[in-house]
């Protein structure tokens, strides 16, 4: 697998938003802004660029409207990130304002680029840094931060709501085989994720950014929750097909003495999520979504056959 691809979503450009915004922004930076780098990967549609201001700092910005129905997922990620400890591998947050009906978030510019998880190397790195995470972040430092287990609960029920409705067409035989089993075991996940680690759960090698020092950094901070440290790391390999996720499962510091059963209970919640989510109606501003929920779902359904042994 090669680095997540740019393009994945559509975004207003920087340099178009407001003139009330932008200048707000330099007045709060305390420099004008020489130049903007519109950012278009990730999947959601607010306004994200990477500035150089004109003293030389470079920061990161992202702005959405504060009436959007995003808008509450970027003020959750201003929370956690005033919260994360200095350890935390991750941007620190800068500004977090209200401009002219804007929200506007901005971060430290990380210098760097997604890793590519086909380099031995570059895959070491990540792991380490879910590592680094699960230390960082326990006990939770995030006053107020939900559990895993009502947080996610409206996207970890794809397997009840096919067997309760029916399964598609365009499922696939294993997974219409057990379907029952399925359902049944999904139900388990939210116990199973149970703890006291603030998980970023949307960990994906898009949200990571790997620097010339070989660091990782993780990014978009948006639907952190409190649960058990090892669940980031199913959720990340779960994103990543083409590696062995069952042999850095039972290598990796965080899940190699986690009991199976709990491992698969959140795994199968991971696969009905992705399974049932990709086929929804697309998205116009994020037309890249489905198939990558597509892809997931395919690469979960074939680990979590591989570790249940079902037939």
């Amino acid at each position: 697998m090669t680095p997540a691809a740019a393009g994945t979503a559509i975004r207003r450009r920087f340099d178009d938003l407001p003139a009330a915004v932008r200048h707000g922004v330099e007045e709060l930076l305390g420099a004008p802004v020489a130049a903007a780098a519109d950012q278009s990967g990730g999947f959601t549609h607010g306004t994200a660029a990477r500035l150089a201001l004109a003293d030389g700092r470079r920061v990161f910005a992202k702005a959405i409207r504060s009436d959007d129905g995003l808008a509450g997922a970027y003020r959750a990620e201003a929370a956690c990130a005033a919260a994360l400890p200095p350890a935390t591998p991750a941007p620190r947050l800068r500004l977090d304002a209200e401009l002219a009906g804007w929200l506007v978030l901005v971060f430290d510019d990380v210098a760097g680029r997604h890793p590519d998880v086909t380099v031995p190397a570059e895959l070491d790195a990540l792991l380490g840094a879910v590592t680094r995470l699960g230390r960082a972040l326990t006990p939770n430092p995030l006053a107020g931060a939900a559990p895993a287990g009502r947080e996610l609960a409206p996207l970890m029920s794809g397997w009840r709501r096919f067997a309760a409705a029916g399964p598609p067409a365009d499922l696939s035989p294993w997974c219409r085989r057990h379907l029952d089993r399925l359902a049944a075991l999904e139900e388990g996940w939210a116990a199973a994720v149970a703890g006291d680690t603030l998980l970023h759960a949307d960990l994906r090698p898009d949200n990571t950014l790997l620097t010339a020092a070989g660091e990782v950094v993780v990014v978009d901070w948006a639907c952190a929750c409190v649960g058990a440290a090892w669940a980031d790391l199913v959720i990340l390999l779960a994103s990543v097909p083409g590696i062995d996720a069952e042999a850095i499962t039972r290598s990796h510091p965080l899940t190699h003495d986690v009991p199976a059963g709990a491992i698969d209970a959140f795994l199968c919640a991971l696969a009905g999520c992705w399974a049932y989510e990709s086929r929804q109606p697309p998205l116009p501003a994020a037309p890249a979504l489905r198939p990558f929920q597509a892809r997931n779902a395919a690469h979960t359904e074939a680990w979590l056959a591989r570790r249940t042994g079902w037939r």
